[in-house]
């Protein structure tokens, strides 16, 4: 049997150990709390920093106004996802990515749109390389170059949703550039593609308004036939309405029309403008 004083040591530290548990339970949170308060008011975690990557035609302080000043914010209570989305919106940019790089920087890494043609559909829309109809030219004026883009006609917004239509046109656009790594913009430079489901591609020249019927296919050869048809062109002095090396199978048909008025070129920014 316990004596007395026994009896007091055990009472004494079973009261000592349940006053640590409560100070432990009491304090803990209060502590945790503090130092949550501290942290989010801590300039140690202010962002500092933007890292940004991926700007070709979208300037910076665009994606900063869509980004509502982050710069200065706790970087703890920047939300990633809500910055990417207001940036989404913006012109030019195809994907954003918005990372926290603690304790004050954020990367934010963007891709872009990359214009590779103009299409003419009620207005002038910018395409890119993959096909996509992506911005209207009216929110891109005040960036040099764009206006030397091919000027494509015969293909609207809403075909060039189908991959076939893309595809289409991303073989006109090839056509292009086989035109002037074979030399012969040095000749006749073009202002317009034209694309037909029945008759196949078709090209502008800029300073003569001559319509060059291509057809579909074999390229390369039609190319190189119409090289020698210009030149003779050229060296007689002459200009023609149109030259046609559409056919199938016999590219040496070819048939030129000369032009008995003379030509008012259009202004490539109107080609495609609303009524």
């Amino acid at each position: 049997m316990a004596s007395r004083k026994e009896t007091a040591w055990l009472w004494a530290r079973r009261l000592g150990t349940s006053l640590a548990v409560i100070a432990v339970g009491l304090g803990l949170p209060y502590l945790v709390l503090q130092g949550y308060s501290h942290t989010m008011q801590s300039e140690y975690f202010q962002v500092n920093y933007l890292d940004v990557e991926g700007l070709n035609y979208l300037e910076e302080r665009e994606l900063l106004e869509a980004a509502e000043r982050i710069a200065g914010e706790n970087i703890l209570n920047v939300d990633p996802r809500r910055i990417e989305s207001a940036m989404s919106g913006l012109p030019f940019v195809r994907s954003v990515e918005v990372e926290r790089r603690l304790p004050d920087r954020l990367r934010i890494t963007i891709e872009e749109y990359e214009p590779a043609a103009l299409i003419a559909d009620e207005g002038i829309w910018l395409a890119d390389t993959r096909g996509e109809v992506f911005l209207a030219m009216d929110s891109a004026r005040s960036i040099e170059g764009l206006w030397e883009l091919p000027l494509v006609t015969g293909l609207t917004r809403a075909e060039l949703v189908e991959d076939e239509a893309r595809q289409r046109l991303l073989e006109a656009l090839s056509v292009w550039e086989l035109y002037h790594a074979m030399g012969l913009d040095k000749q006749q430079p073009l202002s317009e593609l034209h694309l037909d489901s029945v008759l196949g591609l078709s090209m502008v020249t800029a300073e003569t308004g001559t319509e060059i019927r291509l057809g579909w296919g074999r390229w390369q050869d039609r190319l190189s036939r119409l090289k020698v048809v210009q030149t003779s062109l050229i060296r007689r002095g002459m200009d023609a309405e149109y030259v046609l090396i559409d056919q199938e199978r016999d590219l040496s048909r070819v048939t030129v029309g000369p032009r008995t008025e003379p030509w008012m070129r259009e202004d490539a920014a109107s080609a495609g403008a609303s009524p």
